[in-house]
């Protein structure tokens, strides 16, 4: 179970006075279930565990590709907390990212799992061919991040206005953002492109990227910024 998403879900709701949540990726809901706030929207395109039945008006289940649900005419709140937590590819996590964004307002903080790979291996984007690739080396275990990590260099790259920072300690990596316009804004990359063609072994020379971090140290820097007045209207506000 991945308690570290759970906890770092209630820490940013105990900051930021959210009630709102939606996650991209449940699969089994070990961390969609335990999470303990008033609305809650579950997306993922085959969940493992029967859900029929189970929406009411506060928590819903969409069973559909993220693609499908940020497409649709549904309606949908704008949502707290968003974590995303799907296909562990680059490509998919950051359209799911940038299809949040008018889902989103000044106060929502994003979770993104998966964005430190641990090797080379863990860091294919397909898990197939990462296990292949493990087995053949003889590398013990089978952890799998995908190519996530790329969505951070292009918050970093593209987003001025929006703050990060991936946590490496309490669990797996994710990565914490927030709307806060950063100082001294620069790019990396120069293009989607050149962000694409980056690989495992270049993330030391991108580090500085990552904007890496200690989970006690984003919860405190997030309680500065967000310092202040709670939401006072606990009910969902549904975009157009």
């Amino acid at each position: 179970m991945s308690d570290w998403s759970v906890r770092r879900v209630h820490q940013v709701a105990e900051l930021t006075g959210a009630t709102t949540y939606l996650e991209v990726g449940v699969y089994g809901g070990d961390t969609f279930f335990p999470i303990g706030l008033p609305y809650k929207d579950a997306v993922d395109p085959a969940f493992r565990f029967n859900s029929t039945g189970m929406s009411t008006a506060q928590t819903r289940f969409f069973q559909m590709p993220s693609d499908e649900f940020f497409a649709s005419a549904l309606p949908r709140p704008q949502y707290d907390i968003i974590f995303l937590d799907g296909l562990h590819t680059f490509a998919q996590t950051f359209r799911d990212f940038v299809a949040t964004l008018p889902l989103s307002h000044p106060r929502t903080v994003w979770l993104i799992d998966d964005t430190v790979p641990c090797d080379p291996y863990s860091a294919l984007p397909d898990m197939d061919h990462s296990y292949r690739e493990r087995a053949k080396a003889r590398v013990p275990g089978n952890p799998w991040h995908g190519d996530v990590y790329k969505v951070i260099y292009a918050l970093h790259d593209y987003f001025p206005n929006l703050n990060f920072a991936t946590i490496l300690d309490g669990g797996n990596p994710q990565t914490l953002v927030w709307r806060e316009p950063r100082q001294g804004f620069h790019t990396l990359f120069g293009s989607l492109e050149a962000i694409e063609r980056s690989g495992f072994f270049d993330m030391d020379r991108y580090a500085a990227a990552m904007r890496y971090t200690q989970e006690a140290d984003a919860m405190a820097r997030l309680q500065s910024y967000f310092a202040g007045p709670s939401p006072a209207d606990a009910q969902p506000i549904f975009a157009p």
